[in-house]
C-alpha cells in the first residue's frame, strides 16, 4: 500500500509539523517514509508545503504524483 500526502499552506501554519507528524507517526507504525518539505525564505507568511509519501515498501521518489491526500490551508 502506497499512500501519498501533500500539505500547502503560509508559513506558520503548521504545514511542516503536520507532515512531520504524518511521517513520523508511520515510521514508528514500521511504514517506509519519505518527508520532502518546500519553504521560501521568509520567517512568516512565505509559501509553506511538504509532501509525504507512505509505503509498505522502500519508497524510490520522494515526489507525490498523484496525492491521495491534500490538505490546502490557503489559495495559492
Amino acid at each position: 500500500m502506497k499512500k501519498q500526502y501533500v500539505f500547502a499552506g503560509f508559513g506558520g501554519q503548521g504545514m511542516l509539523l503536520i507532515g512531520k507528524f504524518v511521517a513520523m507517526a508511520n515510521m514508528l507504525d514500521g511504514k517506509h517514509v519519505s518527508w520532502l518539505p518546500s519553504y521560501g525564505p521568509e520567517m512568516r507568511g512565505g509559501t509553506a508545503n511538504c509532501s509525504v509519501i507512505v509505503s509498505d515498501e522502500e519508497v524510490g521518489s520522494p515526489m507525490v504524483d498523484n496525492a491521495d491526500v491534500l490538505i490546502a490551508m490557503n489559495l495559492p
